[in-house]
């Protein structure tokens, strides 16, 4: 009976390794230079500069978590130069963009910080 216990522990531990927390965020570093996020950045910083006066340059992305929902959430790290901000700083933002099945791209959450 030990061993099966052990054994079914191992399993559970092994796949929530290999495929992660059920409705958490995965990490997907294979898509960071698709054109695809590429386009879902550029969306982001277009939005950011209508709703903060955020005006970005240089986008770079970083990091790639994507959430399964009715639809897919993309998380995205990103870096960028601000054009409204003193020479050589650097703005880090996390953004989660919203893409439904068959409709238009939302960017549901922001942050962002120059340094």
């Amino acid at each position: 009976m030990f061993k099966v216990a052990v054994a079914l522990i191992l399993l559970v531990a092994v796949c929530h390794g290999q495929f992660g927390l059920p409705g958490g965020f995965s990490n997907k570093p294979e898509l960071i230079n698709t054109d695809f996020i590429q386009g879902l950045v550029v969306f982001a910083a277009e939005a950011l500069s209508q709703s903060q006066n955020l005006f970005l340059r240089n986008l770079q992305v970083t990091a790639v978590q994507t959430q399964v929902v009715n639809g897919m959430n993309y998380k995205i790290g990103f870096t960028a130069q601000p054009t409204n901000a003193q020479l050589g700083s650097v703005t880090k933002c996390e953004v989660v963009v919203y893409v439904p099945i068959n409709g238009k791209p939302n960017l549901s959450s922001s942050q962002c910080q120059t340094s």
